[in-house]
C-alpha cells in the first residue's frame, strides 16, 4: 500500500517538502520557483477543487525572494511554500471562519502556528477552506463555497480541514496546518489520500485560533500538519511543537501492533475492512507483531462521553453558529438522536462536566495499561470511501454510504474517539485506493506524548514500502 500521497502532481512540484529542501540545498530549485509551481497548481485546478480560498501572492513572492537571498538561513522549512487552515490568525490577513459577517475582519497578530511557520522560514502563500465555524464533516461555507475531492470532484474532501487536505494532495501547498477535535484532520486525510497527524493534546499551541478570542486551550482540540509524506509530517511537527532532538528510528520487527476489532456501533464498509486486513497482513510479512486487541473499555459509552464533552466545549461557539444559520436561512436543527445528544452536551452543568471528565480520566488509565502491552493500535480512519459531496445537508443529519446503506456520519466518532477523548496522537497513513479509485487511509494511534515515536513508525512503513518493492503495495 502506498504510504505517500497518491496523486500525479503537476510538473514543477516536488514529491514532498523534504525532497524540495534537498533540491534547494543542491541549488536545483529556488524558493521562488517552488512557490510559482504551487501557484500554477492553484491556477490549474483551483476553480475545480476550491481548496485555497485566500492568497497573498505578492507578499509570498517577496518572502520567497527574501528566503532565496538568505543563503545562510537554516530554518527547517526554509523557502517551503505552505498554507494554513482559514481559522488560524495571520496578521494583516482575514480570518472569517466562513461567516460573511466576518469577511472584512483582519487579524491583528499571528497565531502561534503561523508564528512558528515563519520562524522556520516557511513561505505562507494563503489559507485553505473550512466549514463555517468548523461545524461540519463537509467543507463548505457561504463565503467560499464547497471544497471538492481531488480524485473525484463529485465526492467530499471531508471536514473540517478539507481545504487543507485537498491543497496538499494537489500540489497547491507542500504542508498545511489543520485542526482536529473529532476527526477533522484524520477524515480529510483519508478522503484526499494524504498524511495527517492529530498530535497529543497540548503539544501544539492553539493560541490565535478562536472566533471568540479565547486564550485557554480548548478541550480535545489539536493543531497538526497535513503533508505528502511521513518525513514531512515529522518535519512540520518538529516546527509546530518545537520538539527537540532527532526523531528515533525504529524497525517494524520491533513494533507490537494491535488491530482494533470491528465495533458494532460503527459499521465499516467491506472494502474499508479489506484495506485494514491487507495492511495487517503486510505488516506481518514485514516482520511486525500484529494481534487483534483493544483497550478494555465500552466503546459506545466512551463515544457518548466524547460527544457530550465536545458539545460542552463548543457550546459558546454554538451560539455563533445558531446566529449564522439564522442569517443564512438554514433549516432548524434536525430532531434526531444525534441532535438531542448535541443539545444535551451543550447544556451540561459544570458539575456534570466534572463527572464526565472523571470518567474520561479512568478511560485514560485503561488506555495507558493497554499501551504497556502494545506500541501502536491501528483501525480505519473512516467508515468507507469519500462520500458524495452534499454541502447543504444539516450536519447532525449527514450520512455516508456503508455497504450500500446510508449510515449517520456521526457514528464515525467511534473511530476517532480514542485520539480525541483520551488525548492520544493519531496518524492517518495513505494506504492504496478503493475499487472506485478513491483514496484509502489507515489510522494509527500511540500512547499520549509518543508523537515522535508514531512518526517514526510511519517512516518505517515508508521505508518498507520503498525497499521491499512489494510490501505495502495495493
Amino acid at each position: 500500500m502506498f504510504s505517500r500521497s497518491q496523486f500525479a502532481l503537476p510538473s514543477g512540484i516536488c514529491a514532498d517538502a523534504t525532497a524540495l529542501r534537498h533540491a534547494m540545498v543542491r541549488g536545483a530549485v529556488t524558493a521562488r520557483e517552488a512557490l510559482e509551481g504551487c501557484f500554477e497548481a492553484i491556477d490549474s485546478r483551483g476553480g475545480e477543487i476550491n481548496a485555497v480560498v485566500y492568497e497573498a501572492r505578492d507578499a509570498a513572492r517577496a518572502e520567497a525572494d527574501a528566503r532565496d537571498r538568505a543563503v545562510d538561513a537554516r530554518g527547517a522549512l526554509q523557502g517551503v511554500p505552505v498554507t494554513v487552515k482559514e481559522s488560524f490568525d495571520w496578521a494583516g490577513h482575514p480570518t472569517t471562519w466562513g461567516d460573511p459577517v466576518r469577511a472584512g475582519r483582519l487579524a491583528s497578530e499571528d497565531s502561534q502556528v503561523v508564528a512558528r511557520l515563519k520562524e522556520a522560514g516557511a513561505v505562507i502563500l494563503g489559507k485553505t477552506n473550512i466549514p463555517a465555524y468548523l461545524s461540519d464533516w463537509e467543507t463548505a461555507n457561504p463565503l467560499f463555497g464547497p471544497t471538492r475531492n481531488p480524485r473525484d470532484p463529485t465526492r467530499s474532501a471531508g471536514g473540517s480541514s478539507g481545504g487543507s487536505a485537498a491543497a496538499v494532495a494537489t500540489g497547491m501547498s507542500y504542508i498545511d496546518v489543520g485542526t482536529d477535535q473529532g476527526g477533522s484532520i484524520r477524515y480529510p486525510a483519508h478522503n484526499c489520500g494524504v498524511h495527517g497527524l492529530k498530535p497529543s493534546w497540548g503539544s501544539v499551541s492553539l493560541k490565535g485560533h478562536s472566533p471568540l478570542g479565547d486564550r485557554r486551550t480548548p478541550d480535545m482540540a489539536a493543531a497538526g500538519p497535513l503533508a505528502r509524506s511521513a518525513a514531512d509530517l515529522a518535519l512540520a511537527f518538529g516546527v509546530l511543537s518545537k520538539a527537540s532532538g532527532l526523531q528515533p528510528a525504529v524497525t517494524l520487527r520491533d513494533i507490537r501492533f494491535a488491530q482494533l476489532p470491528a465495533q458494532s456501533g460503527c459499521p465499516i464498509d467491506d472494502e474499508c475492512q479489506a484495506v485494514i486486513e491487507r495492511f495487517s497482513d503486510q505488516l506481518g510479512q514485514a516482520g511486525a507483531h500484529v494481534e487483534l486487541a483493544q483497550p478494555e473499555l465500552d466503546f459506545d459509552r466512551a463515544t457518548e462521553v466524547m460527544n457530550l464533552l465536545v458539545r460542552a466545549e463548543t457550546s459558546r461557539v454554538a451560539e455563533l453558529i445558531a446566529e449564522f444559520r439564522q442569517r443564512q436561512g438554514y433549516p432548524r436543527t434536525a430532531r434526531n438522536s444525534f441532535a438531542k445528544l448535541n443539545a444535551r452536551g451543550a447544556s451540561l452543568s459544570h458539575k456534570d462536566w466534572l463527572a464526565l471528565h472523571e470518567e474520561r480520566l479512568i478511560l485514560c488509565e485503561e488506555v495507558s495499561r493497554f499501551f504497556a502491552s502494545f506500541d501502536v493500535l491501528f483501525c480505519p480512519a473512516a467508515a468507507g470511501p469519500a462520500p458524495p459531496l452534499r454541502p447543504d445537508v444539516e450536519p447532525s443529519s449527514r450520512t455516508v454510504p456503508v455497504n450500500g446503506i446510508e449510515e449517520p456520519i456521526l457514528k464515525q466518532h467511534m473511530l476517532h474517539m480514542l485520539g480525541s477523548l483520551l488525548y492520544l496522537p493519531a496518524y492517518v497513513l495513505p494506504c492504496g485506493s478503493f475499487s472506485s479509485g478513491l483514496p484509502a487511509g489507515i489510522q494509527m494511534l500511540a500512547a499520549h506524548g509518543r508523537d515522535r515515536f508514531l512518526l517514526s513508525v510511519a517512516s518505517a512503513i515508508e521505508r518498507s514500502a520503498r525497499d521491499s518493492g512489494g510490501t505495502f503495495s495495493p
